[in-house]
Order: C-alpha cells, then structure tokens, then sequence
C-alpha cells in the first residue's frame, strides 16, 4: 500500500499535449456512423478491417484525419464511456444542435434518445444519447466559474440574456462564484512550471 501524503505528486511536467480524437467500440456501425454524420457534420475519412472488426474514421477537421474512430467490436449492452463533450461557441449552436437531433429519423435517433438541457454556471450544455446509450455534451463556456458539479436545468427557449441572468441568479450566492478570466489566473498560477 502507497500512501502520498502531499497532493503534488513526486513527477515531472508531462511534456505538452492537446485532445486527438475518441475512439468507441460500438455494436452497430453503420446506424452510428450515420448518427454522427447527420448530428456532427462528420465525413468518413478511412475504414476497413483490423484485428478482424470493421473500423470507420470520421472527422470535421481538414488537419485531423480522425477526431472519432468507431470499431465493431462491442459484446455487452453497457456502454463504458462516461460522455464525448463537443464545445461549441454560442448558445444559438446548442438550439441548432437540438433542432437537428429532434429532425433525425427514428431509425437513427428514437425517443429515449431526447435531447435535455442542463446549466452548470461554468457551462451551459444539451446532453443527449447515441444509439448505444454513449452520453454526448455538447456545450457553451459560461463567463462564470462556480464550483462544481452543480446540475439545474436549462432552458434553450429563454433568450441569451435571460439564461445569463439565470446563471447569475442561480449560483451567484455560492462563494465560489466568480468570472472565468479570474479563475483562469488562479489556475494557471497551480499549474507546474509556474
């Protein structure tokens, strides 16, 4: 048994790194290529065999020739993705996004599937399921940060001064709460090689 007394772990700075690309085992998949196409805009870049299950390659981004891989070769019903999170830029593409899931066709998206609304105070998200129950965010940076996990809900009819006022009224008690820019300095002043 180890035990670190100390939160700082006795390491060094891992040298730099960026998101690449999520990779999924999936049971059916050409209905989830399909999904992720339609919802995300994605185009198949490559697929074929490798250790002997049906690989797909999707992307959006002409510099990555992935940013999702979808592999048949799942067993089980449960899924062990905790969830895929997709930033966007403004609320108006959360609506965007939740007309499109709702205009799919039920062979790709069914009713349990409903995309739902969530406010975090530091983002404003639109959950949904995939075909295989994989949760997906999708969400907008609020200029707020506020400890976390707070879950209330979000109401992507209200105006986007109406969901900032809601925000500011909901978590703007909490002590923790303050704008992201200040929360950002704090953390970059923790982070190693400060």
């Amino acid at each position: 048994l180890i035990v670190i007394e100390s939160e700082e772990l006795p390491m060094s700075e891992a040298p730099h790194w960026r998101f690449s690309h999520f990779g999924l085992f999936v049971k059916d998949l050409d209905r989830m290529v399909l999904f992720y196409k339609q919802v995300f805009s994605l185009v198949e870049t490559d697929g074929g065999e490798a250790r002997g299950h049906d690989i797909k390659f999707l992307s959006r981004d002409p510099l990555e020739h992935h940013q999702l891989v979808l592999e048949s070769s799942r067993k089980s019903d449960e899924t062990t993705v905790q969830q895929i999170s997709f930033r966007f830029g403004s609320l108006d593409g959360l609506r965007e996004m939740k007309d499109r899931l709702n205009a799919l066709p039920k062979n790709i998206f069914d009713e349990g599937m409903t995309p739902y609304g969530v406010n975090h105070g530091i983002a404003w998200s639109l959950y949904c399921h995939d075909p295989e129950g994989n949760r997906i965010e999708m969400f907008v940076d609020s200029p707020f940060y506020v400890r976390q996990p707070l879950v209330s809900t979000l109401d992507l009819s209200k105006s986007d001064d109406e969901i900032l006022q809601e925000t500011r009224d909901k978590f703007g008690d909490d002590l923790s709460f303050k704008p992201l820019s200040d929360w950002s300095k704090e953390l970059a002043e923790r982070l190693p090689g400060k």
